[in-house]
């Protein structure tokens, strides 16, 4: 197996969309297309590649957004996201869809699987593990694939997501990312927005996970 990704920054915020495949299969998973879905079409039309999923960190507006342009074009690919942030799914003021100017149905659709801690998701001859890493909102989840760590808005380097939306608490994600900093090895970290890192970067040198409470960092 070996596993190869492309980025494609997506949207007025440059979410991070991910298109992950093996070298040996023309099959793929996308994560998180929040943005621009005739453009991640195209990019897996040009580089031959189908989706078999679309994963989804969770179900803010900007790792949505692309989703059902993205399905129109392939409609065979199967949408995931994590049990408790299916909800957002379906609600404009909880996705902060509406908040941000896009109230229109391209933000509303329906998951075909909702996943849990250690669910297993099989893509061609790659296989993704679901770690819940809630706290940026309810059902964040961090998929494993190999030593590549997908972290949505959980873990950035050097920093991690907010937890003043709905959804969020500072002490669960705070267990989330001592949760991922506990995994065994030098893992790939990439996150949903900015740029990628280890985790042995991030147990050196991101605050976050050297601290505990809010005290702590002051």
């Amino acid at each position: 197996m070996s596993v190869k990704f492309y980025m494609k920054p997506v949207g007025a915020i440059g979410t991070n969309c991910y298109i992950v495949f093996d070298t040996d299969s023309d099959i793929c998973a996308v994560i998180d297309p929040g943005a621009q879905g005739d453009k991640i079409a195209a990019a897996l039309t040009e580089h031959g590649l189908k989706p078999a999923y679309i994963l989804l960190t969770h179900g803010h507006y900007d790792h949505i957004g692309g989703v059902n342009q993205l399905r129109k074009a392939f409609p065979e690919a199967k949408l995931a996201i994590g049990e408790k942030d299916a909800e957002q799914l379906q609600d404009l003021e909880k996705s902060l869809a509406a908040s941000h100017g896009f109230p229109g149905r391209g933000y509303i659709m329906e998951a075909d699987q909702l996943l849990s801690d250690g669910d297993q998701i099989e893509v061609g001859p790659l296989t993704f593990t679901v770690i819940d890493t809630p706290g940026h909102t309810l059902g964040c989840v961090t998929y494993r694939c190999g030593d590549l760590l997908f972290t949505g808005d959980a873990l950035f380097r050097g920093s991690v997501g907010r937890t003043d939306l709905y959804g969020g608490s500072y002490s669960v994600l705070m267990d989330s990312v001592h949760k991922l900093a506990g995994l065994e090895g030098n893992l790939h970290v990439l996150p949903g927005h900015g740029l990628d890192s280890t985790l042995e970067e991030e147990r050196l040198h991101n605050p976050y996970l050297r601290k505990r409470s809010d005290d702590d960092l002051y």
